[in-house]
């Protein structure tokens, strides 16, 4: 049976576009505006829905990107090893730290970043933690800021909460109304025209208390970003405190990831063997880790049963946990930053996944895509990637991360943000040196005219293609023999044939890619009409 809560809105996928602020002087967060669609392939109910996405935010889908993040579409491969990709640049020093009164030691905690390109800003919704406060339900509070570059933030006076007799903040969201409150966790701000106006802005929220009835996730919901309301209860009772969430542009359902639900009697503190209280025997509880489970809703309002979709297995080593995870969809499939926690060193890094259909997760890659700072730094203990997609600047995917100086058992949380820098679709590369790589893929849609290639080739390096039909026969005239050496670096290399660029008659049809490559990292590749415009 899934989780059900009162006041069920008839929600529907539509576009954004009203600019309404909500002041003067300030820069406050309008509804976003309009956006080109992603696939005009598409047929149906599904290309319309693609199409009323349009936003003044990001979306990264585009079911014609193909990614070769794993082996999912890849049929075989020789000589190529997968690689996975390093930010190209990554902040030396926070670029929002606490530096108001009512932050504490930490602001940045699980946070979110969107580029709103109708007033052309970034916004970022931030939690900060001041731990010094003796009330529990005092110490939590989500703020808000913005900046034109993504590297330099304003916070600005919003007037918004009134915190110790003062309007003069950045605060958006302040929950010492709720009696009994001991913890408050938000990650996750969603933006659509679902629903009421005064529901633009969508927020999963934790929400747990000293006699832990009604813990759970409530649903805060804005007109502006700034002005927040809350359920009067959880929309997901029982989920776990950590939790992030998307809203899927295939389907335009909303998706939290959290951990499950602890069973009655399960261990409180998360640490496996070991039991919860000292002198307890071992076994008198359920013991308890942390997994990744997985629920949707139409309405952001009623929502599914959870369903574990992400756990540890034999290369995960015995004290590895899933604090939590970024998901966001990207080319054809979905992504996540996933916090992979080891609970016997007490760190956090973040590792890479990624899925078809966001229920079956693959991890082909085990290292860490973003380490931990220098020892000593503000970022050297736990990190964790904000929940959004990455925002494009140029040939680059910029993302925000949060730092942290603290763990579990320290008596303050310590925090900061920072920002990194990666390659336009280059998560993750197959790379190959002087032997000559290959690979086949499976048979995958050809929608479009063209071909392109996201790849980096080093001298004397190159890439040639050739197109196959479904059963792997050789097209004439589009196989590897025909098709023109491919070098250099870019983001989109047009494929050509004997000078034509056009996949010919297959367009339309389901083809094979029959690839090869020496001295070079290739990243994934595209069906579409133009490169793309990177500048």
């Amino acid at each position: 049976m899934g989780f059900r809560a009162g006041g069920k809105a008839a929600f529907e996928v539509g576009v954004f576009g009203r600019g309404s602020g909500v002041g003067a002087g300030h820069r406050y967060p309008r509804a976003p505006g309009v956006m080109g669609a992603i696939a005009r392939a598409l047929s149906g109910p599904l290309r319309d829905r693609l199409k009323s996405l349009k936003n003044g935010y990001s979306v990264m889908y585009d079911p014609d990107l193909h990614l070769l993040v794993d082996d999912e579409e890849i049929d075989a491969r020789w000589h190529l090893r997968r690689v996975l990709a390093r930010p190209e640049r990554r902040t030396h020093d926070p670029i929002i730290r606490p530096d108001r009164p009512w932050e504490g030691r930490a602001a940045g905690l699980w946070s979110s970043v969107l580029y709103d390109r109708d007033e052309g800003i970034y916004k970022c919704w931030y939690r900060s933690a001041d731990d010094d406060v003796e009330a529990a339900s005092d110490r939590n509070i989500l703020n808000y800021a913005v900046s034109d570059d993504g590297l330099t933030w304003e916070k600005p006076e919003l007037g918004a909460v009134e915190w110790r007799g003062s309007r003069r903040n950045n605060i958006v969201y302040w929950p010492h109304d709720f009696a009994g409150l001991r913890a408050f966790e938000s990650h996750g701000v969603i933006v659509d025209e679902v629903g009421a106006p005064e529901r633009r802005y969508k927020l999963p929220a934790f929400h747990a208390f000293e006699t832990d009835q009604g813990n759970g996730i409530y649903g805060l919901f804005s007109p502006d970003g700034i002005h927040w309301t809350r359920t009067s209860t959880p929309i997901m009772p029982l989920a776990g405190d950590r939790h992030s969430a998307m809203k899927d542009p295939i389907s335009g359902h909303y998706i939290v990831y959290t951990r499950r639900p602890k069973a009655t009697g399960a261990v409180s503190s998360p640490q496996y063997p070991e039991a919860e209280l000292p002198n307890e025997p071992l076994g008198s509880r359920m013991p308890y880790k942390r997994l990744i489970t997985r629920a949707t809703s139409a309405d952001f309002l009623n929502w599914s049963d959870f369903e574990t979709v992400l756990r540890m297995d034999d290369w995960d080593t015995p004290g590895t946990q899933f604090y939590s995870i970024s998901p966001f969809a990207y080319g054809n499939r979905y992504l996540a930053f996933v916090d992979l926690y080891d609970t016997e060193v007490e760190k956090i890094w973040v590792t890479l996944a990624s899925s078809p259909d966001g229920r079956r997760w693959l991890r082909p890659r085990r290292e860490p895509f973003l380490d931990l700072g220098p020892d000593g730094q503000w970022d050297d203990t736990w990190i964790n990637v904000t929940n959004n997609p990455p925002i494009r600047q140029g040939r680059h995917l910029r993302f925000w991360y949060m730092g942290r100086q603290s763990a579990h058992g320290r008596i303050h949380r310590i925090a900061a943000m920072g920002s990194f820098l990666l390659g336009v679709d280059r998560f993750v590369g197959l790379v190959a040196g002087r032997q000559t790589g290959q690979l086949v893929t499976e048979p995958v849609d050809a929608r479009q005219p063209r071909l392109f290639i996201n790849a980096r080739l080093n001298q004397p390096g190159s890439i040639r293609v050739g197109l196959r039909t479904a059963l792997a026969a050789p097209i004439a005239g589009r196989a590897l023999e025909d098709c023109d050496p491919i070098r250099g670096d870019a983001i989109d290399h047009p494929v050509t044939w004997r000078g034509d660029p056009g996949i010919g008659p297959v367009e339309g049809d389901r083809v094979r890619l029959h690839i090869e490559v020496t001295y070079g990292s290739l990243f994934a590749f595209r069906f579409g009409t133009a490169p793309r415009d990177v500048s």
